[in-house]
Formats: structure tokens, C-alpha cells, sequence
């Protein structure tokens, strides 16, 4: 082989049959050169702008978050979302805690697994929130027996309505004045079958403040001897409206004002120490001498409140006179002789031919409560009720409460139509509506009083029956009489505080358990979510980077 022929030295020769390039240079510029693995840029080190940032930053969301606490503070609010706001606070609650200006002490003696201490301790942080007089305690007769005894001795010799402190699963106080809460005051049970419960809790504690806080007790007297409704029966009869009135604070009496031979002295004043004398459905007349008594209560000053509703008289031929057109003749009001239908359908029952209906609720302090329960759905409701009207008779101021539509009247021969009754239509002697079916009337005040007398008329005795507080559907009924009885009395409205949702009572768990469910729930799950999701984030960046060495590995081979 020449030397020619011979391959140089640092190159490879040809393979046989391989096309030799023309130009060696222009053969290698077209083979591509393999990529070049260009290592990553390691960034450089934090700089004092970025550090300094990340300090005023910090700094700044401190500074912030003592404003959003102070601010907080200052201006603290509790959401509630139970059901049915068990933890919301009435308006008549805000008013009552507002008007303080005595520290209350609040004592709560339930053991901390009973399943009204956890409610009862929301509930009075709802309080606390809207006043600084309340004083509230807890103690635990499992865990602080002594404690426990030593409050019990405090209130040892009281007994407040009929109850001992022994009976009391809350304590409200205000110096010498003491209220016991039992726990059947607490809790409403409907049916005890299904264990089913209506908590009372803020009617309770707002009751029993009230009832420490005033020391007005007025005397609301009830007359009796004239078929009226008993102050004794449930649902037909007056008892719901005297417990309420008691727990509001006022003394409920009868008086029966036929005169005794032998109480000569109570016969002549029968109505001495009466704030407001009620006459609730009587279904006899009065006579010309029980009527004078209360004519004189009133002309010294007194107030009545007359519920009547039409009474036939005994051959059902004509209504009876009740023998009170006196006493309403002096406050310039008359008891129509009439039968009110309502024809309206939007204020009718279904039921019926219209004798059941929901009276027009008309602006007055005495139905302002009502109206605010229209708003609701929760309007008054009167069944078999007369009209009433003005005479312009006497200087006193008269107002209507409550009014019919343009569509109702009143039926004169309400008897004949008995006979063969059928859908009511009006005729030419029949009083045309709007009809008012209640008035309130105050006559101008004598020397040196504050206000003159006062009376409260209503064309109908269904008002006053126990059902209005004993359905929820009937509650603005119930409204519209306290109401005029806290009018006439000059006295704070009632309570209305409507009733919460009911529940079933089964679970039994103490505040421990549930504080273990909220750190189980809140803290300790959330927790182990956050750490499992840290350690598969771990786990996928040293996966990533042993991936990415092996691959730095197999380029530099």
C-alpha cells in the first residue's frame, strides 16, 4: 500500500462502498452536533430588599390584626345559626337588658353534663353581650359541692312564688329581691311519648330579670257573678291570660261584685287597690248597683277593660242588655245590637260564613306589638263579635284599635236569619262596613293626677280565651290583650318572645364531650389532612429529584 493510499493518522478511513464527500468541511457542518446539557442556574441569595419586604409585611399584619381585635371588641356581634335562632335575642329581651341600672347576679346551679347547661351558657353570653350588669356564675354540684351548698344556704328562708331554692336550677337576684327558675320553666315538653321538647329559655331569664328589677305589682281584678270566663279553665277560660300576667309581675284577683250581708264594707268597694278591672264574656246583666261601683271605680281614676261579645237572651229573640251602656256611655262608646260578618275573603275563615275573622289592626301604642306580629303573619282573630260605635258623648279621647273591611256588616235580625241560615247578605237596616270591633278611650286627667281613667272595648269575648296563648297561630290575639291590659295599667308591655322550634330530647352529652368533638373535629382531622398532604408533597419532590440525577447521569455518560 502507497503512502498515499494510507489513511492519515487521527482520521477514519472510508467504509467500502461509503460516498466520499466532496467537501469534508460542508459532510461535518451538516451532521448535527448532540445538545449540550446546560446545568441549572442556582439563584442567588435572598437580598436585603426582598428580606426587609417580607419584616414590614410581618410587622404590618400584626399592626392589623390588633385593629381587626380592637375594633372586634368595640363592636362585638354574635352570629346564631341554629335552628330557629335559639340563641337570638327578642327585641322585648334587648329592651329589658338596655334598661338596667342595677348589677344582676345570675346564678346557674346544673351540672356541666346536663343538656340545658350548654344552651343556658350561650344563651346568657347573648346576655352578656348586651349589657355589663349581668353577673353570671356557674356551679357544679358534681364538682364543687361546697359551692354548691354554700349558694343553697344564701336563699335558704326564701320562698318565691310557692318555690324554694332547692327547687331552682337558676338563680336570678338583685339585692333582697329573688327569682327561682326550675328546670320545668327551662323546657316546654309537648309530647312526652316522643320525647319532644319546646325550650323556654329566653322567656325564663327575661321573666324572672323583669320580676327583680320592678317592684310595681299591679293589681289586675277579674269580676266574677256574671257567667264571666273563669279565671280557673284552660282553653274556654282565663287561665292561660292569669299566668301570664302573673309572671309578668302583676296580682290577679276575682272580685265579685253582687253585695255579701256580711262583708257590708268590701260590697260598698269592691274594686279598692285594682289597677285595671277586667270584664271578660259576661253572659248576665249587671245590675244598676254593680254597674255604679264601676262607674265609680273609674271616676277615681280606674281603668276597664271590657271584652263582650253578643249574648242572646233566654227565647233567643233579641240580644241581651248587659247593663253596662253606663259605664260606656261615659267614655263615648256604644255596644251595636248587631252580629258582625266579614264578607272579605282575604280576612275571612275558610271556614263558617264569615263570623270568624281577622280584624284591621289600626296605629295605637296599644297594637303596636300587634302590627309588628301582622308583619309576620300573626294577626288578631275574633270569632262572634258586635260592633261598636262612637256617641261624641263626654271629653273623652276615643280611638280605634281594631276594624273590619268596607266588606263586613253588621246583621240587625241576626234571629230570623238563625232560623234558616245561609250565605249573609246585608240589607238597608244593617250597619255597613268598615265596622270597628274595638275601641281605647282615655278621659282627661283629674288634679294632680298623671292621666285620666282609661277603658279598653271589645265587641267580642273570644280574645280573652286561653287558646290565643296556648297556639302558636293565635299569638297576635294574645299580643293585642296584654298589650291593652300593660296600656290601661301603665305598665311595661309583656314579654313576646316567640317560641322557639321544637326538638327531640335524646342525646345526652356535657360540655367536656363536646369540646372533645370540636378538638377532634376542628383541630386534630384538619391537622392530620394538613400533614398527610405535607408528607405526599415530601415524598413527590424526592422522587422528582432522584429522577432528575439519574437522568444528569446517564447525559454525562
Amino acid at each position: 500500500m502507497s503512502e498515499e493510499q494510507r489513511p492519515k493518522k487521527g482520521k477514519k478511513a472510508p467504509r467500502p462502498g461509503a460516498a466520499k464527500p466532496k467537501d469534508e468541511k460542508l459532510a461535518a457542518a451538516k451532521v448535527p452536533a448532540p445538545p449540550r446539557e446546560v446545568a441549572p442556574e442556582v439563584p442567588a441569595g435572598t437580598s436585603a430588599g426582598t428580606k426587609l419586604g417580607a419584616l414590614l409585611g410581618l410587622v404590618a399584619a400584626m399592626v392589623l390584626a390588633v385593629l381587626v381585635n380592637v375594633v372586634a371588641a368595640r363592636h362585638y356581634k354574635r352570629f346564631d345559626f341554629t335552628k330557629g335562632g335559639l340563641y337570638t335575642l327578642s327585641p322585648a329581651t334587648e329592651q329589658t337588658l338596655h334598661a338596667l341600672g342595677e348589677p344582676i347576679r345570675v346564678d346557674v346551679l346544673l351540672p356541666s353534663g346536663d343538656p340545658l347547661a350548654l344552651s343556658i351558657r350561650h344563651l346568657l353570653e347573648a346576655y352578656r353581650s348586651e349589657t355589663s350588669r349581668l353577673e353570671v356564675h356557674f356551679t357544679d354540684p358534681d364538682r364543687h359541692a361546697a359551692e354548691f351548698v354554700a349558694v343553697q344556704r344564701k336563699y335558704d328562708e326564701r320562698v318565691v312564688d310557692g318555690r324554694v331554692v332547692t327547687d331552682a336550677a337558676i338563680i336570678v337576684a338583685r339585692g333582697d329581691r329573688v327569682q327561682f327558675i326550675t328546670p320545668r320553666d327551662l323546657v316546654e315538653v309537648e309530647d312526652e311519648n316522643d320525647v319532644r321538647a319546646r325550650p323556654r329559655l329566653e322567656q325564663a331569664l327575661t321573666a324572672a330579670i323583669r320580676a327583680v328589677v320592678s317592684t310595681d305589682r299591679p293589681k289586675i281584678c277579674f269580676t266574677t257573678g256574671h257567667d264571666e270566663k273563669s279565671t280557673e279553665t284552660g282553653g274556654s277560660g282565663l287561665a292561660p291570660l292569669r299566668e301570664r300576667l302573673e309572671k309578668n309581675g302583676h296580682e290577679v284577683v276575682t272580685v265579685d261584685t253582687r253585695e255579701k250581708a256580711d262583708d257590708k264594707e268590701k260590697a260598698r268597694a269592691p274594686f279598692a287597690g285594682c289597677r285595671v278591672v277586667v270584664v271578660a264574656g259576661p253572659g248576665q246583666r249587671f245590675s244598676e248597683a254593680e254597674t255604679k261601683k264601676l262607674e265609680g271605680f273609674v271616676e277615681q281614676g280606674g281603668n276597664v277593660l271590657v271584652a263582650a261579645s253578643p249574648v242572646p237572651d233566654e227565647g233567643d229573640q233579641k240580644y241581651l242588655d248587659l247593663g253596662l251602656d253606663p259605664l260606656l256611655d261615659r267614655f263615648g262608646i256604644a255596644l251595636s245590637r248587631d252580629f258582625v260578618f266579614e264578607t272579605d275573603p282575604r280576612l275571612r275563615a275558610v271556614r263558617g260564613y264569615g263570623e270568624t275573622f281577622l280584624p284591621i289592626a289600626k296605629p295605637h301604642p296599644i297594637t303596636e306589638g300587634l302590627i309588628r306580629a301582622e308583619q309576620s303573619g300573626l294577626g288578631a282573630v275574633m270569632t262572634v263579635a258586635s260592633s261598636l260605635q262612637k256617641t261624641g258623648k263626654g271629653a273623652a279621647v276615643v280611638s280605634p284599635l281594631l276594624e273590619t273591611s268596607e266588606d263586613a256588616f253588621g246583621m240587625i235580625d241576626f234571629f230570623t236569619w238563625a232560623k234558616n241560615p245561609s250565605d249573609p247578605a246585608p240589607n238597608d237596616v244593617d250597619h255597613k262596613g268598615p265596622l270597628t270591633v274595638a275601641f281605647a278611650a282615655e278621659q282627661p286627667a283629674r288634679p294632680g293626677a298623671e292621666r285620666g281613667a282609661r277603658l279598653v272595648a271589645i265587641g267580642s269575648a273570644s280574645p280573652m280565651m286561653g287558646e290565643n296563648w296556648q297556639s302558636d297561630e293565635l299569638r297576635g290575639t294574645a299580643i293585642f290583650v296584654e298589650s291593652a291590659i300593660a296600656w290601661l295599667a301603665s305598665a311595661p308591655v309583656p314579654l313576646d318572645i316567640p317560641n322557639k322550634p321544637t326538638f327531640t330530647a335524646g342525646l345526652r352529652m356535657s360540655e367536656d364531650s363536646l369540646a372533645s368533638i370540636f378538638r377532634y373535629v376542628v383541630v386534630f382531622i384538619p391537622l392530620a389532612s394538613v400533614l398527610t398532604g405535607i408528607a405526599v408533597h415530601l415524598r413527590r419532590r424526592a422522587t422528582e429529584r432522584r429522577g432528575t440525577r439519574k437522568e444528569k447521569e446517564r447525559a454525562s455518560e
